[in-house]
């Protein structure tokens, strides 16, 4: 992630848009891993439909370990942009 000093003064409303954009994505992406997750570790389903609201990925339990670490990272570039969300404001 880029730092961000709020004072800056190419610090525009077209930037601070584009952050919490950048911070929505990431928490809707989060959210449909979770999904998926949960769907294929708790239930009977070997395969599990994604929704990122871009496309659709169909993932299977074969996927959740990759599944696992990307919501790990996301967790992370969550908190990240959670950090420059409050610089921005």
């Amino acid at each position: 992630m880029a730092l961000i000093v709020d004072s800056h003064p190419a610090l525009g409303e077209d930037s601070k848009k584009f952050w919490m954009d950048a911070l929505q994505n990431a928490r809707i992406l989060y959210f449909e891993i979770d999904k998926a997750i949960y769907a294929l570790a708790n239930n009977e389903i070997k395969n599990y439909s994604m929704d990122t609201g871009q496309t659709s990925v169909n993932v299977t339990r074969h996927d959740l370990p990759q599944l696992i670490d990307r919501r790990k990272q996301l967790r992370k570039e969550i908190e990240e942009l959670e950090e420059i969300r409050g610089k921005v404001k």
